[in-house]
């Protein structure tokens, strides 16, 4: 039997990484079952100890240290015990996990044949990350070269992500087949947004979904709300559950962002699927995932200097949506559908787990 393995994002509740933790194991059972195969799902858990998170981060920078380091002790015991076979496929849904190098160094010198993938999030070769310019260079460049180089897929959720990577750590040419795109595993937002009635919802004003970081531009998200007379929500002054956030997204007519670093964008897809009209610059994933309607030029908000010159501009765009949102309609439903079927789902990396399974049961 070969196995699929998981190494999980230590699973909080105010992170997507709790419907990871749920999700995926059911999503690759669900194609274990659709391709008859006889094959187990491993997920490994660690020691957590706390939901926080630090500030201005996605994770808790010492926890999940912690809950990285026990998931390494989990499967060590689980090769003790014979629980992994020679064929198995580990995945690593955060590839910044030190105990990818150590699964690697285990593969190799014990003649094993694992097949690894990790999923690239951020990292200290995106300059505009909290990793890219709070940690001293160049050691962790150095590693995250090391970590892209055990893994037989690296897997990014947009090819701007992918690019950047390869670019700013210097990947040669011929080594950039590993670098692979799918989208996330986003199943149960997708489920959650088609649960709420927009039909009964009333919408209005303008909300900024993001969190309080230098890189996501909030004194410019402050300074537009002040020339409003529609309600405008910043988030993260709410201390809102997953269940009241959706709430007051849905209620929204317009969604803005000024970030300066975006790989992705959960929220701004979550406002997408619940009919708010994202209101974006032009730049980083944003310009390959949205269409033009929603874009406005990256000049505007590339820096506080910027949006002061262009404050008029910016006004206007967004009133423009807000006010005729009708107007919008038709292209928002074609942009939901582009999210929902590159985006949002992880079929892609899935299926080519899926198929490792499938050759090496067909080989046994």
């Amino acid at each position: 039997m070969t196995n699929i393995i998981i190494f999980p994002i230590e699973p909080l509740d105010s992170r997507y990484s709790l419907q990871w933790y749920e999700s995926i194991p059911k999503s690759l059972q669900q194609k274990i079952n659709q391709a008859g195969l006889n094959s187990k799902i491993i997920q490994l858990d660690g020691i957590q100890k706390t939901d926080s998170v630090t500030s201005g981060a996605f994770l808790n920078f010492q926890d999940t240290n912690r809950y990285k380091s026990s998931q390494l002790v989990a499967f060590c015991d689980l090769l003790d015990s014979g629980q992994v076979t020679t064929n198995d496929v580990i995945l690593f849904t955060d590839a910044w996990n030190p105990a990818l190098l150590q699964v690697k160094y285990m593969r190799d010198l014990g003649g094993y044949n694992w097949n690894i993938a990790g999923y690239w999030h951020a990292g200290a070769y995106d300059p505009t990350d909290i990793l890219g310019y709070k940690m001293q260079k160049p050691w962790p460049h150095h590693t995250e070269r090391a970590l892209y180089y055990a893994c037989d897929a690296n897997w990014y959720a947009t090819d701007f992500h992918r690019q950047m990577f390869l670019r700013n750590l210097g990947i040669p040419d011929a080594d950039h087949g590993r670098a692979q795109l799918s989208g996330q595993p986003h199943d149960l937002i997708v489920d959650a947004m088609s649960k709420i009635n927009l039909k009964s919802v009333v919408k209005q004003g303008v909300i900024w979904p993001h969190r309080y970081n230098a890189d996501k531009q909030p004194e410019i998200a402050e300074a537009l709300s002040a020339q409003f007379d529609t309600p405008w929500c910043i988030t993260q002054k709410l201390n809102l559950s997953k269940p009241e956030y959706y709430q007051k997204l849905s209620e929204a007519s317009v969604m803005f962002s000024c970030s300066l670093h975006e790989n992705l964008g959960i929220s701004i897809m979550e406002g997408v699927m619940l009919d708010v009209i994202p209101v974006l610059p032009d730049r980083c994933s944003y310009t390959e995932m949205y269409m033009k309607d929603f874009l406005y030029p990256s000049t505007w908000t590339e820096s506080w200097e910027a949006f002061q010159t262009h404050e008029q501009d910016l006004l206007e765009f967004i009133r423009h949506r807000a006010e005729q949102p009708k107007k919008y309609s038709r292209q928002l439903a074609k942009q939901k559908k582009i999210l929902k079927e590159r985006y949002l789902t992880a079929d892609r990396m899935f299926d080519q787990m899926i198929s490792h399974v499938a050759i090496n049961t067909n080989t046994q």
